[in-house]
């Protein structure tokens, strides 16, 4: 159910005409109001009666689900939800043909488009408006101008906070107090708070008595990789070289050279995986190193290339460069006795690699990760 004024604010803005094209009117049949159907009471947000001037005698009843912020993953319950609803008013012939509904303050792209491929109408505060029932069909777009994305899960995925999903990532079984998150990851209770928050918000963490933890750890590690890619594309430094020393032994070499420069390094891509977590054939040796690659490339004989490359030194960017829920959180020590980065991050990074990378990506989602939500 809605809890704030915003859906006071567009069951007026539709009654009045503020939020419709000329050609639409709408009454507001019912607002956050219990309507009895059946011999029932049944709860919904607005029950709104919308009549095209071209064919006023086809009125189309809507059923509306209002949410203060709609994100792709709310509205996929939020349509659940909508539907028992209707299908329970369709019990009494006086709503023997509603049509469901959202609404929000801002609609984004991607939620109008899932809408229109699920048969879902939807207005916002902006203006936009889907009516697509029967002979009927408004479809109005307009620019977020009064109500804009928040862009909250951006924030949750930048800078420093990104380390917080790390952290639920690559424990996603376990529950977690507040206090440990912020020792994982170095960041204020404070901070993991709002993110957490966010999180719960978004339908991808729960909050039990043992603590918070992730309910939909598929969909979010998916997300996670989707908003990184731009910030490591950005500020995530690639040595690109090239030596003619077998992959396998360039790796042995870059581990002991290391080793003995006290310099913090975890293989990724080909070089991160274990042998039956393989399903692609290229052979590179990639590392993470928490320092700039000039310094040891000499050392390793490496020849810059733009292109051919089959050595890969990757310097994270600086929130990143990190144990505490960066790069270096929980590596993982392989069969052949050296270090790898967590399977997340190795999904992260063939993920980003795109092509061959991205099927390698989806094998160890299927094969090796264990997350089925």
């Amino acid at each position: 159910m809605a809890s704030n004024n915003h859906l006071q604010e567009l069951c007026e803005g539709l009654a009045t005409g503020r939020l419709l094209p000329s050609n639409v009117q709408a009454k507001v049949l019912h607002c956050n109001e219990v309507i009895p159907s059946a011999g029932r009471s049944i709860q919904t947000d607005a029950l709104i009666e919308f009549r095209i001037k071209e064919v006023p005698q086809e009125p189309i009843t809507a059923v509306f689900e209002f949410k203060s912020r709609l994100t792709p993953l709310i509205l996929e319950g939020t349509i659940h939800q909508l539907l028992g609803i209707c299908n329970s008013l369709r019990a009494s012939a006086a709503y023997k043909d509603v049509y469901p509904m959202v609404g929000a303050p801002y609609l984004s792209e991607s939620v109008q488009n899932r809408c229109k491929e699920l048969g879902i109408g939807y207005a916002d505060l902006n203006g936009n408006l889907l009516l697509a029932h029967k002979n009927i069909y408004v479809d109005v777009v307009r620019p977020a101008t009064a109500y804009k994305n928040p862009q909250g899960i951006k924030r949750i995925f930048s800078g420093r906070s990104r380390r917080i999903a790390r952290v639920l990532l690559v424990n996603p079984f376990k529950p977690f107090r507040l206090e440990e998150i912020a020792s994982e990851t170095r960041l204020s209770v404070g901070q993991v708070f709002q993110v957490t928050k966010r999180l719960h918000e978004d339908g991808f963490l729960e909050r039990m008595s043992e603590g918070r933890m992730l309910t939909k750890p598929r969909q979010l590690l998916k997300l996670f990789t989707k908003e990184l890619r731009t910030d490591f594309l950005e500020k995530r430094r690639v040595f690109r070289g090239f030596n003619e020393m077998p992959p396998a032994r360039m790796a042995e070499e870059l581990t002991r050279l290391c080793e003995k420069r006290r310099i913090r390094c975890a293989l990724t891509l080909s070089s991160g995986l274990e042998p039956y977590e393989r399903n692609l054939r290229e052979e590179v040796t990639a590392a993470y190193i928490d320092v700039d690659a000039e310094g040891i490339r000499n050392d390793l004989r490496l020849e810059a290339v733009e292109r051919g490359a089959n050595v890969l030194l990757m310097t994270p960017p600086e929130t990143d460069n990190t144990e505490a829920g960066g790069i270096f959180y929980k590596t993982r020590k392989l069969a052949n006795g050296m270090e790898s980065v967590n399977l997340i991050q190795l999904f992260a990074d063939f993920s980003l690699q795109g092509g061959r990378g991205e099927e390698q990506a989806e094998f160890l989602m299927e094969h090796t990760l264990g997350l089925h939500q």
